[in-house]
């Protein structure tokens, strides 16, 4: 499956599942995660219209595109991305010796540290420079990569697509003091124990949310409270 946002709308590309015979045009989702799942069986720039506008009216929306395989995903994601002027960026999901995760408010959202990458610059090497940069920490090089994430956005009349590599740092103490960087809109941070990181959601994006629910299934799955 491959998630890309643009803003609060959500492209999904994903393979149809065994034994369905037919897609409903819509469906309402569970409250938790309102949304709506729709099936366009429709040509490129149609869906890359679709996903745009629904982000130009500020919609929290789900948009599904079902594939019958993997290959069919990879060609269509592979025209998509071509259509937008791609930059790559490096992220950081930082684990401190109790497994807490540091989170940065930024902008009026809770964050994770993250910036583009310098030309011919390994982005596992962004991901470090940006999280001393942006909280003062040196937690060495990455422990592992943990996943991708894709959001679009409108700057000098052009929509950009981002394409973010996450990588996984632990830090050998508990909870140290973070010194933000204020001059990149960072005001403020915060530890936060696994259990309670879907109480950010709310205040965060969707790329930071897919990539937290990846480190909690795959890396660290969250206790019960």
């Amino acid at each position: 499956m491959i998630r890309v946002y643009a803003y609060e709308a959500c492209l999904e590309l994903t393979k149809l599942p065994p034994g369905a015979k037919g897609l409903p045009t819509t469906q309402v989702l569970p409250k938790e995660r309102p949304a709506r799942l729709i099936y366009l069986p429709s040509t490129l720039e149609k869906v890359r219209s679709y996903h745009l506008q629904a982000a130009s009216h500020n919609k929290t929306a789900t948009i599904t595109l079902y594939f019958p395989t993997e290959e069919a995903i990879q060609h269509f994601w592979e025209g998509y991305k071509a259509t937008f002027h791609n930059i790559f960026a490096g992220g950081a999901v930082v684990m401190d010796a109790g497994g807490q995760i540091l989170f940065i408010w930024r902008r009026g959202r809770w964050d994770l540290p993250k910036g583009k990458g310098e030309p011919n610059e390994p982005l596992e090497l962004t991901a470090q420079r940006e999280l001393k940069e942006e909280t003062g920490l040196d937690c060495g090089k990455p422990e592992r990569f943990l996943t991708s994430t894709y959001h679009i956005y409108a700057e000098g009349g052009q929509y950009i697509l981002k394409q973010t590599h996450w990588y996984l740092f632990k830090c050998p103490l508990v909870a140290p003091d973070i010194h933000v960087q204020a001059d990149e809109g960072i005001q403020g941070y915060k530890w936060v124990p696994p259990h309670e990181v879907p109480f950010l959601y709310p205040q965060s994006y969707g790329t930071i949310r897919d990539v937290i629910e990846h480190v909690l299934r795959e890396i660290r799955p969250a206790p019960s409270p």
